[in-house]
């Protein structure tokens, strides 16, 4: 993952903690807000283990190459590192389905698939003794449920859903087609080392690692999409329908019904601060079905224009009341926070459409 950075920077100063936060998929309002005014929410959660010492290591590296300049925590892209990126962009595998980032955990999805079609291949050929792959006691037992409610025409109906993911990757891609059918466990069969893979697709071994996070997307796109298939059966729990966790969700639905936010605090026994969060993250994700004019009145929206112009991305907060505060200050400084960041984010939603 770490060559891909080079990717996710430019000639402007960028943070570099939105980007190491973006791909380990801590979702906070502000690295979604700052991963989408990069253009980088395709990148969300691409890599949740990487460590901020292998990322260091990585500015360090591109910093030494002269490819990188570091100032304090922004980093940037010298002429020379404008001038790779662009090689890097021509003779590197590009991810085909990153905008489904919020799917699911690609390394939830990929294991129960896997251990599901060894399970098959095995009981096509009869062989009941033979070593599943390690995953969780939960999970084996999950896909062993599976299997047993599905078994009757579980050979036929797995190869010909395995067979349509394939087909429909191939589409974008043959590698990731290819990919898939070789990385898959089975009868006599353990499937393509990542080093297999990358040296029989001509590709190294981050872009077979780029590759397969399409290739579990797409196929948990397919699963969402096709209620009642086995795919689904296996996956539906650990897939979503929005880009929004479970609660946010629950707050975006109660918002729609018209709700005010005090009201939901109350309703869901939730901090005020925690309800806000989720209405700012459905305004990054899905802007159009927040109603600005129920959170902020005309009045406020005309000094919110008055006092911030330009680029959204460059608009630096000014709190009402300065401190000392009292804690009345503090809580209108926290809803005047609240309306700027939410008129920050529709304003630059608005310059995405």
């Amino acid at each position: 993952m770490k060559s891909y950075f080079i990717e996710m920077l430019t000639d402007q100063p960028r943070r570099t903690a939105v980007l190491r936060n973006t791909v380990k998929n801590k979702r906070t309002v502000a690295t979604l807000f700052w991963a989408r005014e990069y253009g980088i929410l395709k990148w969300l959660g691409a890599a949740p283990r990487l460590t901020v010492n292998d990322f260091e290591q990585w500015l360090a590296q591109m910093k030494q190459a002269g490819l990188v300049k570091v100032d304090d925590q922004l980093a940037w892209l010298t002429p020379n590192g404008i001038a790779e990126k662009e090689k890097f962009l021509k003779t590197h595998y590009q991810p085909r389905l990153g905008d489904w980032f919020w799917l699911g955990r690609t390394d939830q999805l990929a294991p129960r698939v896997l251990l599901a079609t060894q399970a098959v291949s095995q009981f096509a050929y009869h062989q009941n003794h033979y070593v599943p792959l390690n995953l969780a006691p939960a999970e084996l037992y999950f896909v062993r449920q599976w299997f047993y409610k599905n078994r009757v025409q579980i050979i036929d109906n797995w190869g010909q859903e395995l067979q349509q993911a394939a087909f429909n990757l191939a589409k974008l891609d043959e590698r990731l087609a290819k990919l898939l059918v070789f990385s898959l466990p089975g009868y006599q069969a353990t499937g393509w080392t990542l080093d297999q893979a990358a040296l029989a697709l001509d590709a190294s071994t981050d872009e077979i690692m780029v590759m397969e996070r399409d290739i579990w997307l797409g196929i948990g796109y397919l699963a969402l999409n096709q209620p009642g298939s086995l795919m689904n059966q296996l996956l539906a729990d650990r897939l979503h329908e929005t880009p929004l966790n479970h609660s946010a969700a629950v707050t975006l639905q109660m918002f729609e019904q018209g709700m005010s936010i005090d009201r939901i605090s109350q309703k869901r026994r939730l901090k005020l601060g925690t309800i806000r969060e989720h209405i700012l993250e459905a305004a990054i994700f899905m802007p159009r079905l927040i109603d600005l004019k129920r959170l902020i009145d005309p009045k406020q929206v005309r000094q919110l224009t008055e006092r911030y112009h330009g680029v959204p991305a460059d608009w630096t907060f000014m709190p009402p009341v300065a401190e000392p505060l009292t804690v009345a200050d503090k809580a209108q400084n926290e809803q005047a926070f609240f309306e700027y960041r939410l008129f920050q984010i529709i304003k630059g939603g608005q310059n995405d459409e």
